[in-house]
């Protein structure tokens, strides 16, 4: 005849005590450690789109004044074409230089 014991009520879980405090432990520490991961690439995350968020910034900087650096050359290849012809360089010698022909006289008025 075989006689069963009854296991006492302190053993009824397959782990003992110790071990499943460890793994509580364990757990405890994958959880902290799993926040931390994601707190961290958040942060990261974060960091990287206000770079991006500057970077744009700078490109738009730059688009536009790439756009007025084209219009300052397009006016300025307009006044090249302009210079060979001779009667806009009469013109800028009559202005700017004070030039006059031979024949002419100036009056000047002050205010």
């Amino acid at each position: 005849m075989i006689i069963k014991r009854k296991k006492p009520k302190d053993s009824i879980s397959k782990f003992p005590r110790q071990h499943r405090e460890n793994n509580y432990s364990m757990y405890k520490l994958i959880c902290i450690m799993g926040f931390f991961i994601i707190i961290g690439l958040s942060v990261l995350i974060g960091v990287q789109h206000f770079q991006q968020l500057k970077t744009m910034e700078k490109l738009k900087e730059y688009e536009s004044k790439a756009a007025e650096h084209r219009q300052r050359q397009s006016e300025l290849e307009l006044e090249i074409e302009r210079l060979h012809e001779n009667d806009y360089i009469e013109v800028l010698a009559r202005e700017r230089l004070g030039l006059v022909k031979p024949d002419e006289v100036i009056f000047q008025l002050e205010d």
